[in-house]
C-alpha cells in the first residue's frame, strides 16, 4: 500500500528508448523537464489552480555537500549522484506530478491537487528515502541528504506563479543553511523568522562507520 503522494511506478517504455538514443544518460534527460520547460508548466497548473480553486504545492531540493562530495571524489559521482536521485523520484512521485531540473543541481517538483500539509508529508518521505540510498565510493558507503523547502498556493498573497517559486527557493536556503537534511516550509519562515523552524526533524546523522 502507497501513501498519499507516492506510487510504486511508471510507465517507462518511452524513457528507456530516449535512453538509448541519447547515449544513456537515462532518467536524468529522457523524463526530467529543463529549467524552461518546468517553469512554463508551473506557470500553467498555477493559472489553473487560481482559476478553478485547486492546491498546488511545490517543492524545491538539492543535494547537501554535493560539490564538496564532487571536489573530494571526483566529477563522475555528480552523475551518479544525481541519477540516483532521479530514479528515487520517478519511482515515488505520482503520474500527475511535475519534475524539472533547475541550476545549481536543484530540483523542482509540482504536485497538483496537493496541500501543504501534504506536499510537507512527501517531503519528509523523500528526505527520509533519500537518506537510506547507498552510494559506494573505493569501497566506502557516502552519507548522503537532502535539503527540502515546500510551499503552496494557499496564502492570498500569493499572486503569481514566481512568487511561489521565490519562496520555495528561500525555504530550500534556509534548509541548507542550517545544515541541511532539513524540509522547511516557507510558512514557517515567514512566520516566525527569529525562531528556530519546526521543519527541521533531525539533526544530520552521524553515519555509521564507513560512512563518510
Amino acid at each position: 500500500m502507497t501513501s498519499r503522494g507516492f506510487r510504486k511506478g511508471r510507465p517507462g517504455g518511452q524513457a528507456r528508448a530516449n535512453q538509448a538514443a541519447d547515449g544513456g544518460e537515462g532518467f536524468l534527460s529522457a523524463s526530467l523537464f529543463s529549467q524552461a520547460q518546468i517553469l512554463h508548466l508551473m506557470k500553467a497548473e498555477f493559472a489553473r489552480a487560481r482559476r478553478h480553486g485547486i492546491e498546488l504545492s511545490c517543492i524545491m531540493m538539492q543535494i547537501d555537500r554535493l560539490p564538496q562530495l564532487v571536489d573530494l571524489h571526483g566529477a563522475e559521482l555528480r552523475q551518479t549522484v544525481r541519477q540516483a536521485l532521479a530514479d528515487m523520484l520517478k519511482v515515488r512521485t505520482r503520474g500527475a506530478d511535475l519534475l524539472g531540473v533547475m541550476n545549481d543541481d536543484r530540483y523542482l517538483l509540482l504536485l497538483p491537487h496537493t496541500g501543504l500539509d501534504a506536499a510537507r508529508l512527501v517531503a519528509e518521505r523523500l528526505r527520509g528515502l533519500f537518506a537510506e540510498l547507498e552510494i559506494t565510493v573505493d569501497g566506502r558507503a557516502l552519507l548522503l541528504t537532502l535539503s527540502l523547502g515546500v510551499t503552496a498556493n494557499e496564502s492570498r498573497d500569493t499572486m503569481f506563479f514566481d512568487s511561489m517559486v521565490g519562496r520555495v527557493e528561500a525555504a530550500l536556503d534556509h534548509a541548507a543553511a542550517r545544515g541541511g537534511n532539513a524540509v522547511v516550509r516557507f510558512e514557517e519562515l515567514h512566520l516566525h523568522p527569529a525562531e528556530p523552524l519546526a521543519g527541521r526533524t533531525t539533526e544530520p546523522p552521524a553515519g555509521p562507520a564507513g560512512k563518510e
